[in-house]
């Protein structure tokens, strides 16, 4: 009798006993008291941390590291490649290439990129003027332009005399109609642009 008064006691004082890691348990920093953050599950001093992280907590580092630039229907941050899909993308405004990006610009609904395209910031900007009066007013930058005009009416006052490579090909009904500035007269192609001639390229 008197070991289960005993054994009774013992588990009563151990139920009373204040487990200090309990107090510091947490899922986000709100739930710490001050000078103290939440880190892998536990409050610990703001400067250290504990390598497991929580669900809820806020990534670490950067919070724009890893995203894309915001023209950018789909990207690739370590290539720098960016795709503008106007299917999925706003094109009625001007359409800008990020600085430093590959870009692949669709404009793949009637009437889309009329407002301009901008790729003079661009490293290259390969565009597919797809539907019926898409691109107009297109300024290429230094690097490899490629325009595919293959809409009906596409393809209104296309500048690339400064890229290094030009190719603007002219295949939709009525494409090209005004305005095709190639890298010199020597790089004209029909109505288009053409980058094959050795003068007409000298991208690095």
């Amino acid at each position: 009798m008197r070991r289960i008064v005993v054994g009774i006691a013992l588990l009563l004082a151990a139920c009373s006993i204040n487990h200090k890691s309990d107090g510091y348990s947490c899922d986000i920093n709100t739930d710490c008291e001050s000078g103290r953050v939440c880190s892998g599950g536990f409050c610990v001093v703001n400067g250290s941390q504990i390598d497991a992280p929580r669900t809820g907590d806020a990534p670490r580092g950067d919070a724009n590291n890893g995203q894309c630039p915001s023209q950018c229907s789909s990207c690739n941050v370590t290539q720098h490649t960016c795709t503008i899909n106007c299917q999925t993308s706003n094109c009625q405004n001007t359409v800008v290439c990020p600085a430093g990006y590959k870009c692949d610009i669709q404009c793949n609904t009637d009437g889309a990129c009329r407002n301009g395209i901008n790729c003079t910031m661009g490293a290259s900007c390969n565009i597919e003027c797809l539907s019926k009066q898409s691109c107009e007013n297109v300024t290429c930058g230094a690097g490899p332009c490629a325009v595919s005009c293959s809409g009906p009416a596409s393809c209104k006052n296309v500048a690339c005399s400064n890229s290094c490579a030009c190719d603007v090909l002219c295949s939709g009904s009525q494409s090209c109609a005004s305005g095709i500035a190639c890298s010199s007269f020597a790089c004209r192609s029909g109505l288009g642009c053409t980058s094959v001639p050795a003068l007409c390229h000298s991208c690095q």
